[in-house]
């Protein structure tokens, strides 16, 4: 029940906005607000800002000293023994750092923060371009009500033209009927076209996390398209942009540091100990010994060796797959800058001579159709394809808008 008042109000809304011609231009300033919003409000942002903060405060874990042991007993001995050895001992011990394993692990985890913080960014230009992409397929069914209710005004005319020709006698009533056919059809489109408009604002609007039923104003594409980026030059930014593949490098980055980290680990562990021995009673202490122990990883060396192979690997792996990412994105920015540049260019071909010779067309059918010259399907057919040329067009503006929206989260 609830979604059918949804449904009532947007198209009561889509059509007082076009009787009312209330239109917003779907402009950069625009988009610029919703991709804001939506990389303010959305989970997806707001989880990857809460990974990165993980990320930050995982770099202050990182740990120079192990935490020292201390060590407590007594003994439980003849009073003769507990009186010339004591019977409380005290026992202190501290690892002291591996050299270099520290620094590896900081540089490690550093990368690791340094990659979420660029995943942060790739996340927040893909829910502004998701949330840019929504607008813009708003703003066409928008364009796609008004030409279908300008499509209607002409029909209606038409209809009354084909009643008035059907009361002369020498005239029939065919063509009267038929164009009431062709009229309700064009109501039902326009009607499907208005809840496909309310479905497209939900969409929208639960990209930006407002209220299901939150209302838009009318947008309205560009007249003209936009200038098309060169495909070479936006290859060329990949690597200093984009924001994935930066993630993706500081990940190989972390994998470096990894092998460092496992060659230090190679290295003995060298602790500090500290023992005294004391009487319990009086506290007096009998004697302190201070020594050095020291670990022999010799004996575990294959597994160390392993250790360091498989970081070694990993590091390869992460090449790799920066190389490979790199290669996908310029497949990907070449093909959308080839989608851009046709679309342009179809844009400008149906808004120029396309349309101006379609439009000729369809003026000298109506004009031939009143003085009976021509059928009446001669007239529809021409107007057809004057409206599909005007729609072609609004599509193409459109859909090069969405293209450099893509474009944007790649190369921004």
């Amino acid at each position: 029940m609830k979604r059918l008042i949804y449904l009532i109000s947007g198209l009561s809304m889509a059509g007082s906005l076009l009787q009312a011609g209330e239109t917003k231009p779907l402009d950069e300033a625009f988009l610029a607000a919703l991709r804001r919003e939506a990389g303010e409000q959305h989970p997806a942002a707001v989880a990857a800002r809460q990974r990165a903060e993980a990320a930050r405060h995982e770099v202050r874990s990182v740990r120079r000293w192990d935490d020292p042991m201390v060590d407590v007993s007594g003994m439980k001995a003849p009073r003769m023994m507990r009186a010339n050895d004591g019977d409380l001992m005290l026992g202190f011990e501290q690892a002291l750092p591996k050299p270099g394993l520290y620094a590896a692990m900081r540089q490690r985890m550093e990368a690791m923060e340094r990659a979420e913080d660029g995943k942060v960014e790739a996340t927040s230009l893909e829910v502004a371009a998701s949330a840019a992409r929504a607008a813009i397929d708003l703003a066409l069914l928008d364009e796609a009500l008004v030409l279908q209710k300008a499509q209607l005004d002409w029909m209606r005319e038409m209809v009354r033209n084909a009643r008035q020709m059907a009361a002369d006698p020498m005239g029939g009533s065919t063509d009267a009927l038929r164009m009431e056919t062709e009229l309700a059809k064009e109501e039902q489109m326009f009607e499907a076209t208005a809840r496909s408009r309310v479905a497209a604002a939900q969409t929208l609007n639960l990209i930006l996390g407002r209220p299901l039923e939150s209302e838009w104003p009318s947008l309205r594409l560009p007249e003209q398209a936009l200038p098309v980026p060169v495909a070479v030059a936006e290859v060329a930014r990949i690597p200093r942009v984009n924001p994935e593949l930066r993630a993706m490098r500081e990940m190989a980055a972390a994998a470096d540091a990894g092998v460092k980290a496992a060659q230090k680990e190679k290295y003995p562990m060298v602790s500090v100990a500290v023992e005294n021995q004391r009487y319990a009673a009086s506290n007096d202490s009998i004697s302190t010994t201070v020594g050095l122990k020291l670990t022999l990883p010799w004996f575990n060396n294959g597994a160390y060796e392993a250790d360091i192979s498989a970081a070694k690997a990993r590091k390869a792996a992460a090449d790799q797959d920066v190389e490979k990412m790199r290669r996908m994105l310029a497949e990907r920015v070449s093909m959308l800058a080839a989608e851009a540049a046709n679309a342009a260019a179809q844009a400008r071909a149906f808004g120029g001579d396309i349309h101006d010779k379609a439009s000729m067309a369809a003026k000298s059918a109506e004009a031939a159709w009143i003085s009976s010259r021509v059928p009446l399907s001669d007239v529809l057919d021409a107007s057809r394809v004057l409206y599909g040329i005007r729609l072609e067009q609004r599509r193409m503006i459109a859909m090069q808008l969405a293209a450099l929206e893509e474009l944007n989260t790649l190369v921004p």
